[in-house]
């Protein structure tokens, strides 16, 4: 179905205008229009006023404006209003989108003409169809987000499944909103828990071959982790793996490659069973044969902020000097260390060089080679040093998924960034912290094996389950494809959801009663009011007929869906929007647009309840069946967005 439809919101005369992307924001500017011309100020200053009241009785939007020229006119607040409100009434009235002006003391409430949002909404989302949501506010900014990072020795728990799944989530919200949103992990390839298992590997044969191998590796490093808490000897021997590990050539360093890409590829196996996908892999090897951080160290030391101590315990360092910084003048020894005087670089340090890297001030030193092509038909790509030469680019804004417990030292890289002279790189670096997922009595820990039965996959593997006994239960008939199928979907769904449904700032205490709710505020529901939906199309057997009357869709709970279904791609905009630092990281609203998607099924089940569809008069009918299949659309794109399975049937 092809339609243009809408009202041209620019003068005050109604006309067949294109389509809207945007239908609220489109309804908030003819607003802002009419009061700028009314109380003769500019719209920048109106629109800061504009607000949704928080009930709906009181109007569909509300003003402010009344305080804001207060003081410049001498007059109370409600004297203002009370001088305007003729004149905003008679302009108002030449709006066909405005149906009332109400005031309830200084505020001035708007109520939206019902007709027109529905013909603009519905028809906008009708044309733009899997597009609806999508816009170019933020076209020609390129973001960098770094995810999950978990070391290559184990696979995946919970608590590293909501690290993934909220980067997977931002990267798709950026993307929607006009970013070019590129996908980073970082593979720490080096490292003690490489070494131990380095060594480990050494002393046994692989007796549980039947394991993934993830899960072998991380059953190893909890044998590996007593052995080393109880033996100086080991210890030394694990130690000395570690230094091998730092040459190239060693046998060490190139079973270390056998191992960390065949664990790499077992946990993908996880992550893509998630719908989460990378471009880019970055590994820790590479940073260290790069040249990148001799390319750092240089770049640091033309800063007369960046210093070599010549004296005293820390003579040989490289170090920043924190005390220009008004938070750190007055620290007692405010030198940060880059890198120690053997040469060797402190996590700082590297995060600094990478940082450099990222943002394009160090020109990119990498080589790169195809890591695996994943599912969604995409080859993720690693650095390597036998790779071939290739530039991963400039970025505006960089992002790392990271545990609020890393916040200071993610604030001490942006800080020394500041103290290089690289304010707006500084502003534009964000840390995205969380809360870990933990259970009620401890917390996860790999060297522990606490979470064994907890990994994402046995969480995966028991969601799935459970939810094939509730398939089999609605769909007895259908084959065990169908079934087997459905049952995935919904267990990923439940999974995702449940970890972007709390704020990231809150710790999570993962309960299996809660994780699988299929009833209520959970992804099931969302998935079924889909379905829903996709069955009242299917059962009509007809298209969406062109010259449906959306200007009657004015009941109650028309009404109510279709503002629902209006606010859709602003609610996108504002979860980017929202993205502000704070003293322990930068918030996600990630919550933001969980509590919308459940909120529009409850709409259209409220819908579904008090307005026929099927049984309903021809000409009623076609203009409710044109709003199911809006509903239908936006939840889909919503779901997508959340990364959550689009189900059709269930």
């Amino acid at each position: 179905m092809r339609r243009q439809c809408g009202l041209s919101l620019v003068s005050g005369e109604a006309q067949v205008s294109e389509i809207s992307t945007n239908p609220w924001k489109t309804v908030r500017q003819t607003l802002v229009k009419v009061l700028s011309d009314v109380f003769s100020v500019s719209q920048d200053v109106v629109d800061a006023t504009i607000e949704r009241p928080p009930d709906s009785a009181l109007g569909d939007l509300a003003s402010t404006i009344a305080f804001a020229l207060a003081k410049q006119l001498k007059k109370n607040p409600v004297a203002v209003v009370n001088d305007f409100l003729p004149k905003l009434k008679e302009r108002a009235s030449h709006e066909s989108m405005i149906k009332e002006v109400t005031t309830k003391g200084p505020y001035i409430n708007i109520f939206i003409d019902q007709g027109q949002l529905a013909e603009l909404t519905v028809g906008s989302i009708l044309e733009l169809d899997h597009k609806y949501g999508r816009c170019e506010e933020f076209q020609g900014k390129r973001a960098l987000i770094e995810y999950p990072a978990v070391n290559p020795s184990k696979p995946w728990h919970i608590g590293h499944a909501r690290n993934a799944i909220l980067g997977d989530t931002l990267c798709n919200i950026l993307d929607w909103v006009g970013y070019d949103a590129v996908r980073l992990d970082y593979i720490n390839d080096l490292g003690l828990q490489i070494a131990q298992l380095i060594w480990k590997l050494r002393q046994v044969e692989d007796e549980r071959s039947d394991m993934k191998y993830d899960h072998l590796l991380g059953h190893l490093y909890v044998d590996v982790q007593k052995a080393f808490d109880s033996s100086e000897t080991i210890q030394r021997e694990v130690r000395e793996v570690s230094r091998k590990l730092e040459e190239l050539n060693s046998d060490e360093a190139k079973l270390s490659a056998k191992m960390v890409t065949r664990c790499l590829k077992a946990q993908n196996e996880t992550s893509y069973r998630l719908g989460i996908y990378h471009d880019y892999q970055v590994w820790e090897s590479a940073i260290a044969h790069s040249g990148i951080l001799e390319l750092a160290k240089k770049m640091m030391l033309k800063s007369k902020n960046i210093l070599k101590i010549e004296e005293g315990e820390k003579a040989g360092c490289i170090v920043a000097d924190l005390s220009i910084i008004d938070e750190f003048k007055d620290l007692k020894d405010p030198y940060k260390i880059l890198f120690r005087s053997d040469g060797t670089r402190t996590y700082t340090g590297a995060d600094v060089a990478l940082q450099l890297w990222k943002f394009g001030i160090i020109e990119d030193p990498f080589k790169y080679s195809e890591f695996e092509e994943q599912p969604n038909g995409k080859t993720v790509m690693r650095t390597d040093l036998k790779g071939k030469e290739s530039k991963l680019g400039k970025f505006d804004v960089v992002m790392n998924v990271i545990g609020s417990r890393q916040a200071h030292p993610q604030k001490m890289v942006y800080t020394v960034l500041d103290i290089l002279g690289y304010s707006k790189e500084s502003e534009n670096s964000h840390h995205i912290a969380y809360e870990f997922v933990g259970l009620d009595d401890a917390d996860f820990s790999g060297r522990e094996g606490t979470w064994i039965g907890y990994s994402t996959d046995d969480v995966l593997n028991k969601a799935t389950e459970l939810a094939r006994i509730e398939v089999d239960k609605r769909n007895p008939e259908d084959d065990d494809t169908f079934k087997d199928t459905v049952a995935s979907q919904i267990a990923v769904g439940a999974i995702r959801y449940f970890m972007l449904n709390a704020s990231p700032d809150r710790q999570i205490t993962f309960r299996w009663n809660e994780v699988l709710d299929f009833n209520g505020d959970a992804a099931p529901y969302l998935q079924y009011s889909h379905a829903r939906a996709q069955r009242i199309l299917e059962k009509a057997g007809e298209d969406v007929a062109s010259d449906a009357d959306l200007k009657i869709l004015v009941s109650d709970a028309e009404f109510a869906l279709v503002k629902a279904l209006a606010h859709f791609p602003e609610e996108l905009l504002e979860v980017a929007r929202s993205l502000k630092k704070n003293v322990w990281g930068t918030s996600f609203a990630s919550n933001r647009l969980t509590a919308y998607a459940y909120g529009l099924a409850n709409l259209f089940s409220k819908f579904y309840d008090s307005c026929p569809v099927l049984k309903a008069e021809a000409n009623v009918r076609a203009s409710r069946m044109a709003l199911v299949r809006a509903f239908k659309t936006t939840m889909a794109n919503c779901l997508t967005v959340l990364g959550i399975p689009v189900v059709k049937r269930m």
